[in-house]
C-alpha cells in the first residue's frame, strides 16, 4: 500500500510499525512554489510506481514540509531527524534552500537526497548528501560548449565576445565559474561579468552595460523574476546579440515563455531535460520506464506532462526508492542507505532523462555527485514551444537564429 502524506512541521501523523517516513523538503509557497511542486510530484510519481510495481519490502510515506528560505529549510531537517527520525530527506529544488539545508543534515549525519538545485557546494565535501542532477558548474560548461560547438561556426567568429549575467548567490557563482572556467580554456573571451542582488537590481541599467559591452553572446544566469525582467530590458533596448543561452532556474521554464511571448522565441537554455527528449538518448529500459512515468505523472497531476523539475524529481526519487530502498535488505538506517547509494551503477540512457545514475566514490572530490546526470540546450522556437537542440542525441529540433532583440 502507498502512503504519501503532506504535513505540515509539528503536524506528523502517527508511524505504524511496519512504515518507512522519509522527509521532503520543498518550496511549496514563495517564488519559486511552481519549480517546487512539480519537482515534489516528480518525487511521488517515483515512489506511485515503486510501491505499485513491488520494489519497495515496506511502506514509504513522506512527511513534507514547505520551506521558501534558507532558515526554514534548515529548521525543517531539525524537525524531521529530531522528532520524526528520519534516516533520508528528499529535496530540495533551490540551491539557497539545498545549501542551508543540505549542510545541516550532514551535521546530523542523515542523507540529504537533493533532486533538482544545482549549485556545485552543495555536494562538496560532504559525505551524507547525495545529487542526483548535474552541477552549475556542469550546466554552464553545457551553455560554453554549445556556443563553442555550434554557435561560434554557425556565425563564423574569429574572436567572439561574451557577457555573463549572473545572481550573486551559490547558484549564480556555480554556473557563472563554470561558463568563465571553460571559455577561457576553449579562448573564448568573455568581456564582462554583470553581477546583481535578485532581490534589488535594475534591469534597464543591466540592459544598457551590456549594450556597451558589444558582445556576440550573453551567458544569463537568473531566476524567473529577474530574468524576465532583464531580457525584457534586453528587448526595450533593441541590444543586438547574435544568442543568448540562459541557464536553469529562468529560461527554461515554461513561464518565462508565457509571460514574453515572441520575445522568448530564439533564446537558448541549458538545463536538465524535460520529458520530450529524443528516443534515441533512452535505452530500451529507460523508454519503457519513462512511458510509465508519464503515465503516472499524469493520472495524479490532472493530466499534465512532465517539465524539467518533475522529470529531475522522478529521476532522484526512483533512483532512491526503486535502486536503493528496492534493493535494500537491512534496516533503512542514514549509513545503509549511504552505503547502498555509493554502490548504485545505473548505465547512460536507463533514467528517463537519459542520463544514468553513478555517485562520486566516498573519498573522492565528487563524492555523493551524480557524475551521469544529463544536461542539455533547447530553445524557444515559437510561442510556448521549446526543442532540445543540443547534445543531437537528445535534439527534438535544430537551432534557429534569434531575431526579437534586433526588431
Amino acid at each position: 500500500m502507498l502512503l504519501v502524506v503532506v504535513a505540515a512541521c509539528g503536524e506528523s501523523p502517527a508511524k505504524p510499525s511496519n512504515e518507512l517516513v522519509l522527509g521532503a523538503i520543498y518550496p511549496l509557497s514563495g517564488s519559486q512554489a511552481a519549480g517546487g511542486k512539480e519537482e515534489l510530484a516528480g518525487v511521488k510519481a517515483a515512489l506511485s510506481l515503486a510501491s505499485s510495481s513491488g520494489a519497495l519490502k515496506v511502506p514509504v510515506r513522506l512527511d513534507v514540509v514547505d520551506a521558501n528560505t534558507p532558515q526554514a529549510a534548515a529548521a525543517a531537517v531539525d524537525h524531521l531527524v529530531r522528532d520524526d527520525h528520519v534516516p533520508a530527506i528528499l529535496g530540495t529544488y533551490g540551491s539557497t534552500l539545498s545549501a542551508a539545508a543540505s549542510a545541516r543534515a550532514e551535521e546530523l549525519k542523515t542523507v540529504y537526497w537533493e533532486t533538482g538545485a544545482v549549485a556545485d557546494p552543495i555536494t562538496a565535501q560532504r559525505h551524507y548528501v547525495f545529487r542526483t542532477v548535474a552541477t552549475g558548474g556542469s550546466l554552464g560548461r553545457m551553455a560554453v560548449t554549445f556556443t563553442h560547438d555550434v554557435l561560434i561556426p554557425d556565425y563564423r567568429l574569429q574572436a567572439p565576445r561574451v557577457v555573463v549575467i549572473r545572481v550573486n548567490d551559490i547558484y549564480g557563482r556555480s554556473v557563472g565559474s563554470g561558463e568563465q572556467a571553460l571559455a577561457s580554456s576553449l579562448g573564448i573571451s568573455v568581456v564582462d561579468v554583470i553581477e546583481y542582488d535578485p532581490r534589488a537590481y535594475d534591469a534597464p541599467a543591466i540592459a544598457a552595460r551590456v549594450a556597451a559591452d558589444r558582445p556576440d553572446f550573453v551567458w544569463d544566469v537568473s531566476y524567473l523574476d529577474d530574468g524576465v525582467a532583464i531580457w525584457q530590458a534586453l528587448l526595450t533596448q533593441h541590444v543586438a546579440v547574435k544568442a543568448a543561452v540562459g541557464t536553469s532556474s529562468a529560461f527554461c521554464m515554461p513561464e518565462f515563455g508565457r509571460r514574453l511571448g515572441g520575445g522568448a522565441v530564439g533564446v537558448y537554455a541549458a538545463d536538465k531535460p524535460d520529458a520530450d527528449i529524443s528516443a534515441g538518448a533512452l535505452s530500451p529500459a529507460g523508454l519503457a520506464l519513462l512511458d510509465q512515468a508519464r503515465a503516472v505523472y499524469a493520472r495524479d497531476n490532472g493530466g499534465a506532462s512532465m517539465s524539467i523539475p518533475a522529470v529531475a524529481g522522478f529521476v532522484g526519487g526512483w533512483t532512491l526508492f526503486h535502486d536503493i530502498l528496492g534493493g535494500m535488505h537491512a534496516p533503512a538506517t542514514s549509513e545503509s542507505i549511504r552505503a547502498a547509494a555509493l554502490r548504485v551503477d545505473v548505465p547512460v540512457g536507463d533514467s528517463i532523462n537519459g542520463g544514468g545514475v553513478r555517485f562520486g566514490a566516498a573519498g573522492s572530490l565528487d563524492e555523493g555527485q551524480n557524475t551521469r546526470a544529463a544536461a542539455v540546450v533547447g530553445q524557444w522556437q515559437a510561442v510556448g514551444v521549446m526543442k532540445i537542440v543540443y547534445p543531437p542525441a537528445y535534439a527534438t529540433g535544430s537551432p534557429m537564429e534569434l531575431t526579437s532583440p534586433q526588431s
